[in-house]
Parts: C-alpha cells; structure tokens; sequence
C-alpha cells in the first residue's frame, strides 16, 4: 500500500513538474499587448495609512481591460532596492504569471544615478499552483506566497477609491 502511494506521488509530482508553460506564455504575451488598458494607481499615502510603509514607497498598479482586472504591478522602494513584481491574471481572473525584478539603487558611493537590477524571477502557475520557477535567486524568499499577496493586492485595488 505505502509503495503504491508512492508510485502515485511521484507520478503526480511529474505531472505537475512537467506541465508545459507555453499557454501561459502565450497569455502572458497577449495580456501585454493590449494596448486600451484602464490604469487605477494605489499611492504610497494609501498604504501608510494602512501602517504599510518603506523608505521610498509602494506604489500599486491595476491595469483593466472591458472591466476586468488582468495585470497589476508593485512597486516597493527600500533603502538599497527596488522591487518591481507584475502579476498576470488569466480571464476567469487566476494568478497565471508573476515577474520579479530587484534593483540595486544604493552603491559604496551614495545612491545611483541609474538602478541596477541585480535579480529577476519567473513564476508560473496553472489552477493555483506553482508549476515552474525561472532565475529565482538564491538570496530571494524563497517562501513568498505570490498567490496570496496577488490576492491582497487586489484587495487594495478594491477597496482603494
């Protein structure tokens, strides 16, 4: 019996690990082409009156096509980084994509005339779960929950007026 359950978790394992990503590509793709977004901004004052605050802001970008929200894009400046996160979301509205970049903003010298992105990720999900994962850092959380900060995120693009 144990081995049997096994057998089954490694097939299952498979399966998920294998799952080819080319649709979402494809979304991804078509998401970012669409050119009549409606764009609604979160400013930084919204979210330090939620006690959420950073050296350089946050800034929170939901960009709508025919009513519907389908990319959002969150800006976070600390002291020595910026990280840009974009979430990409299918048509019934599920988290299908996130793309990660981190810039370095601060050098041995002061702040930088121009960032430097030093990382990016690549996280791809089918049905609400991760399925692959590209150029994930060692440095980077691993233990970010994408899937619920989107959530969140779109929260605050909501309750935001």
């Amino acid at each position: 019996m144990k081995s049997k359950l096994f057998l089954l978790l490694i097939l299952y394992s498979g399966f998920v690990l294998g799952q080819d990503i080319k649709p979402i590509t494809k979304a991804v793709s078509e998401i970012s082409q669409i050119k009549n977004y409606t764009v609604k901004t979160v400013p930084n004052s919204y979210f330090m009156d939620q006690g959420k605050t950073t050296d350089n802001g946050i800034e929170l970008k939901g960009f709508y096509s025919s009513g519907q929200l389908r990319k959002m894009e969150h800006f976070v400046g600390l002291s020595a980084w910026n990280i840009v996160t974009q979430y990409f979301l299918s048509e019934k509205g599920e988290l299908i994509f996130v793309y990660s970049k981190k810039y370095r903003t601060l050098d041995e010298n002061g702040s930088m005339k121009k960032p430097q992105k030093v990382s990016e990720a690549r996280y791809y999900y089918i049905r609400g779960k991760l399925v692959k994962k590209l150029k994930v850092p060692a440095e980077q959380d691993p233990e970010t929950n994408y899937l619920y900060e989107a959530k969140i995120l779109e929260e605050d693009l909501r309750r935001y007026k």
